[in-house]
């Protein structure tokens, strides 16, 4: 009449401890020991470092895209795109 739900095995309860020691161990370590604290001011050293380049990257990419060589490109791939809706315009109203 009613189906039962399918009995969950000791696999997901293992998986869930093995997942939560491994996340407490990490957190203790990184919070804990000197050596994890040296760890994160590293990893805080990295990503300001790491900041500080894509900061430097996109302001590479907007004085790219806002150069004259850039807009000039940009017109020439409009006016392409134009006259090919235009020929296939021609093309769908001759048939």
């Amino acid at each position: 009449m009613f189906k039962s739900k399918p009995k969950h095995s000791y696999i997901d309860l293992f998986e869930g401890v093995l997942i939560g020691g491994t996340l407490v161990a990490a957190t203790t370590f990184l919070l804990g020991t000197k050596k994890g604290k040296q760890l994160q001011k590293e990893l805080r050293h990295k990503y300001a470092e790491m900041k500080h380049k894509a900061e430097k990257m996109k302001h590479k990419a907007e004085k790219v895209l806002h150069s004259k060589k850039a807009k000039r490109i940009k017109r020439k791939v409009k006016a392409k795109v134009r006259s090919l809706v235009k020929t296939k315009r021609a093309k769908r109203h001759r048939r």
